[in-house]
This record gives structure tokens, C-alpha cells and sequence, in this order.
């Protein structure tokens, strides 16, 4: 055991079988300032960040010290990512906003723009091209903006110099964010804040922790070719890594696979013993899952039976698709499956039956539908907490 100031004690822990599932980061892409300046959706503190944001800024623009310049700038929200995430927290966005945040702030929802980012030509790209047609109309329709092919350059504190030279106007100015973008031109875009979805990079812990070699004796590891890498019985190994996302690579019975940390002729693989990896830190060798937690969750499911059979050698993982949908707002959403696709009110109602039997207990199964007509009849909860 060894002590360190900045992290606390560190202790070890033995274990009979050990699962790493830690799950994933959101890709900056090294972009200046958007690793500390963008607002993230991954866990409830980035929801709570981006809704006291939004709050602050329809509050901020309300005041009549402040500029119509400003007012615009704070009323301008951008969604970086063109996938299912963003264009979800779009939709969302946009029914807070058309639902709940005109009733109280009528005066300023025409200087209101949401506008979804996009470096690739169209978004998502997983749907089939109608439904993806359907998408953009619905957003067009919605007052949504989409901007395909933009690649984004910078995010920083402050928005762009202009108008509002009073220490009032300042203190505003510095409270957004410029976006700077580029599409055969370069241009600055003052945004009240900044939603960044543009996929998934390693964590931390399997990036620098699994990235080093370590020793292994022959006891915990199970070659996958007859060769001997050591005499003595242990060699040193290396975490296989994607050479893209860097995941952790496992078999199809989601044993983590490792190489010989030195060259040989012939360089040898094997399979670290009771060590297993999945959701989205984690890649099946030989496949191309999708990134979602409809795969995570299959594989945590199959992981777990397997275990409580005390089997796990019978019959590998494979990934069975219950199809894709997104929400676009006022009550649409499109609908992906190998049987059809579905569009409009019908594919929200399957939308949110989806999200309702993927509940953990049968409590919330109970108190979610109570919420959603909470909601319906009052209205959201658009106070500070």
C-alpha cells in the first residue's frame, strides 16, 4: 500500500472475476476550449449545468439594461454533433423553450436560434435517407437550424467584440461563448452556451492506467497460440487496444486480450483470465457494434448470466439490434427497425414505451408516466435547485 497527497490511499483489492466497465469520455477532438468551455451529456451534473444555464440566460436577456445585440447572443444556443444525441437535446431543447420558457418570457422568443453543427454532410447518418429527410423537414419546420459540413475551430469564454460598452454590457459579454467556425470562410458566432455530442474517446483509466506493460504469470493467462514467450513462466503483456477509439479489445466472450509487450517472429496473443470488458470502453474483436447503450446493455445482460451459470465458455456474445430512433420534438420521432420504419406520433409513442421498459424497477416504471403527466398538465419545473 503507498500513499499519495493528490489522490488519497491506495490499496489493493484481490478479486475471483473482474469487470471493467468504466465507460467512456466525449470527444473534443483537441479543439481549443471546448474540453473546458462546452457543455457536455453525460451524467445529471452536465443536465443540471446546461438547464441553470439556460435559465441564467432567458433571465439575463429579460433585463432592459441589456442590449438587443446581446439579447440575441444569449438567446443563441448551438448543439455540436449531428448523431441521435444532439439532435434529441435539440428537440428538447426546443420544446422547453416553445412550452415553458415562452409563458414566462414571451417578449423574447423571437430572438431564439438553436442551430445543430455538423462536420459531416448530413445528420444521422444511421437512418435511412427518408427518415433523415424527415428529421431536417420536422427541424426546418421547428425553427431548428442545421448546419452540415462546418467544422468548428475554437470555443472561448466571451462573446465576439461589438456593440455594449458599458461595465453593464461587459460583465454580459463575458458571461458567453464564441463559437469559431469554418466552411470555405471562417466566422464567429456569439452563443449563450454550447452543447458538445460528437462521440466517445477513452477514458482516462484505459487510456494511461491500461496503456503500460505489466507482468503476468503463466497462471492468469491463457495463450491463444502454442508458443512460449518466457521460460521461467511469466512474460510481460500489453492491454490490446482499437487503434481508433482506443477500447479495450475482447473476444466474443468479452475476455480482455492482451499482446506480448516484446516482438517476437510471431507476436503472440492471449486471453487475461476472469478479466472482462464491455460497454463503451470496450470493442469485440472483428466487429463494428454501434456505440450505444442498446449494445452495453445486451452485453452486461449476457455477461451476467454467464457468470451465475459459472460457464462463460458455451457460447460467445452476439449483438441482436432492436433497431435505432430518435425524438424530434412535439411529440415526433423516427423509428428504425429491420420490420419497417415508423415516423411522426406513432414513433414517439414507441420512443418513449422504449425508454419506459428499459426503467431499472418497476418503481420508476411507476413514477416516470406520473412525471410526463405532471409535465403535460403544469408544465415543467423551471426553478433553480
Amino acid at each position: 500500500m503507498r500513499i499519495e497527497a493528490s489522490r488519497g490511499e491506495l490499496f489493493s483489492m484481490a478479486y475471483d472475476k473482474l469487470v471493467i466497465g468504466v465507460g467512456s469520455y466525449s470527444q473534443t477532438f483537441g479543439i481549443p476550449g471546448v474540453k473546458d468551455s462546452a457543455y457536455f451529456l453525460k451524467d445529471v451534473q452536465d443536465a443540471r449545468r446546461i438547464r441553470n444555464k439556460l435559465l441564467s440566460c432567458f433571465e439575463t436577456a429579460a433585463l432592459p439594461t441589456t442590449t438587443l445585440v446581446l439579447k440575441k447572443q444569449l438567446l443563441n444556443f448551438a448543439v455540436v454533433g449531428g448523431g441521435p444525441t444532439g439532435i434529441e437535446f435539440s428537440a428538447e431543447l426546443r420544446d422547453i423553450i416553445r412550452e415553458d420558457m415562452a409563458k414566462l418570457y414571451p417578449q423574447l422568443i423571437e430572438h431564439v436560434q438553436i442551430t445543430v453543427y455538423d462536420v459531416a454532410e448530413k445528420i444521422l447518418p444511421m437512418f435511412e435517407k427518408k427518415l433523415g429527410k424527415y428529421a431536417m423537414d420536422h427541424f426546418s419546420a421547428e425553427g431548428v437550424t442545421i448546419r452540415t459540413g462546418h467544422r468548428i475551430r475554437e470555443l472561448k469564454r466571451g462573446f465576439p467584440s461589438g456593440e455594449g460598452a458599458s461595465d453593464y454590457n461587459r460583465d454580459v459579454k463575458a458571461s458567453g461563448y464564441t463559437l469559431s467556425l469554418e466552411n470555405g470562410e471562417q466566422s464567429e458566432v456569439g452563443c449563450g452556451f454550447v452543447v458538445w455530442s460528437t462521440g466517445l474517446m477513452s477514458n482516462p483509466f484505459v487510456q494511461k492506467a491500461l496503456s503500460s506493460s505489466f507482468p503476468a504469470p503463466a497462471s492468469c493467462v491463457r495463450m491463444l497460440h502454442n508458443i512460449n514467450v518466457s521460460p521461467e513462466g511469466s512474460a510481460e503483456w500489453r492491454v490490446q487496444k482499437h487503434p481508433r477509439s482506443g477500447s479495450v479489445i475482447t473476444d466474443d466472450f468479452l475476455r480482455v486480450q492482451l499482446d506480448a509487450a516484446q516482438k517476437h517472429e510471431e507476436k503472440p496473443a492471449a486471453i487475461l483470465r476472469d478479466v472482462f470488458a464491455l460497454g463503451d470502453c470496450a470493442t469485440i474483436s472483428g466487429t463494428q457494434y454501434p456505440a450505444t447503450a442498446q449494445v452495453a446493455s445486451q452485453k452486461a445482460t449476457w455477461l451476467a448470466k454467464k457468470l451465475n451459470q459459472g460457464d462463460i465458455n458455451t457460447r460467445g456474445f452476439s449483438f441482436a439490434s432492436q433497431g435505432v430512433m430518435a425524438y424530434i420534438g412535439r411529440w415526433n420521432a423516427i423509428v428504425q427497425t429491420e420490420r419497417g420504419n415508423i415516423s411522426g406520433r406513432a414513433a414517439w409513442v414507441m420512443w418513449r414505451g422504449a425508454y419506459l421498459t428499459k426503467s431499472i424497477s418497476w418503481r420508476n416504471r411507476i413514477l416516470i408516466p406520473m412525471y410526463w403527466m405532471i409535465n403535460w398538465i403544469f408544465g415543467r419545473d423551471i426553478s433553480r435547485f
